[in-house]
């Protein structure tokens, strides 16, 4: 059967944790350098891919690794190692069905392209924008699309193996920190639009894929004040069906419902203190959220709208996928 294993990425504990479909924890693997953050799923769920990102987070990463950790997710044990040699603070990642990884390193602000097979890195690209960080492939495998932290979002075509665009996603006059960039990004079902949380107000920014031009805005409501300072760090994710989008707030302690037809239907729930992952059971129905300064994972029942159980989460996971 498959979809019945989750895997998490503990960041806070360096961890990585799987769990079962009733969200009872299974296993548990120490990351064997700092620190565990992202996660990449190989297309026939046999494989994961785990950056090694460093001792730190975006812009205060005193020590940055160079390592992809390999996950045999049947298994459930490390596999092997990708030493990335100059090429440090690896975080955002896809593996697409050629059986590539691509990675984004933020300190060097490259994007590399990986053959894991042989463990050698085939391409490097400059990112067009500082910061790019989280990634997201369309489901047809076409284009990739790298939200930066501090700079316009970036559309990769995997054909021409090029960056082709940049869509502009800063407020008026913010040139670095929180709303000059983006974080969360996810890909409609169909592909055929993309949806950004930018850094500025934590608005949902529509973005056509046939044009790569923003084509709607929502704010997520209620807005709340947050330290510009500090990263908002807002994550979004669309249903199994397609029908809800969910999105988080890490700095407001919040997370929402949303139709994903109509994103001014919102539902805001609140949840534990940093909320940052999002995960959909094979139940279809819920949605677990993870609070990465919490130690907890959260069950929202999509149709009630509503949060419904809790689980113990480890120290702070980032971000679950299922196989």
């Amino acid at each position: 059967m498959r979809d019945e294993t989750m895997i998490a990425v503990d960041k806070v504990g360096n961890k990585i944790r799987f769990y079962d479909a009733g969200i009872k924890e299974m296993k548990v693997i120490d990351g064997p350098e700092p620190c565990v953050h992202e996660l990449a799923m190989a297309p026939d769920r046999r494989t994961a891919y785990i950056p090694l990102y460093g001792d730190g987070i975006y812009s205060n990463n005193k020590n940055p690794n160079n390592k992809v950790l390999v996950i045999d997710l049947g298994r459930q044990e490390i596999a092997d190692l990708i030493d990335l040699g100059q090429y440090v603070a690896p975080h955002g990642m896809a593996a697409t069905r050629d059986g590539r990884l691509w990675v984004t390193c933020d300190i060097p602000n490259k994007l590399l392209c990986l053959d894991p097979a042989t463990r050698t890195i085939e391409a490097v690209y400059d990112n067009p924008s500082k910061g790019g960080h989280l990634m997201e492939k369309l489901p047809d495998e076409s284009k990739l699309y790298i939200s930066a932290k501090e700079g316009a979002l970036g559309a990769f075509d995997l054909t021409r193996r090029a960056y082709t665009t940049t869509v502009p996603l800063a407020a008026p006059g913010i040139t670095s920190g929180n709303g000059s960039g983006s974080e969360g990004i996810t890909s409609s079902p169909q592909g055929d639009r993309i949806i950004v949380c930018d850094n500025d107000t934590t608005s949902l920014r529509v973005i056509a894929t046939a044009a790569d031009k923003e084509i709607a805005r929502v704010q997520l409501e209620p807005f709340v004040y947050t330290n510009r300072k500090r990263s908002r760090m807002a994550k979004v994710g669309f249903s199994r069906d397609g029908r809800q989008l969910v999105a988080v707030s890490y700095a407001s302690a919040l997370a929402w419902v949303i139709d994903a037809n109509d994103l001014t239907d919102q539902t805001v729930i609140p949840v534990a203190k940093g909320p940052m992952g999002i995960s959909f059971p094979p139940d279809g129905r819920s949605a677990i959220v993870t609070s990465h300064d919490s130690g907890l994972l959260t069950r929202i029942d999509l149709e009630q709208r509503r949060a419904v159980s809790a689980y113990d989460g480890g120290n702070g996971i980032e971000v679950m996928a299922w196989y």
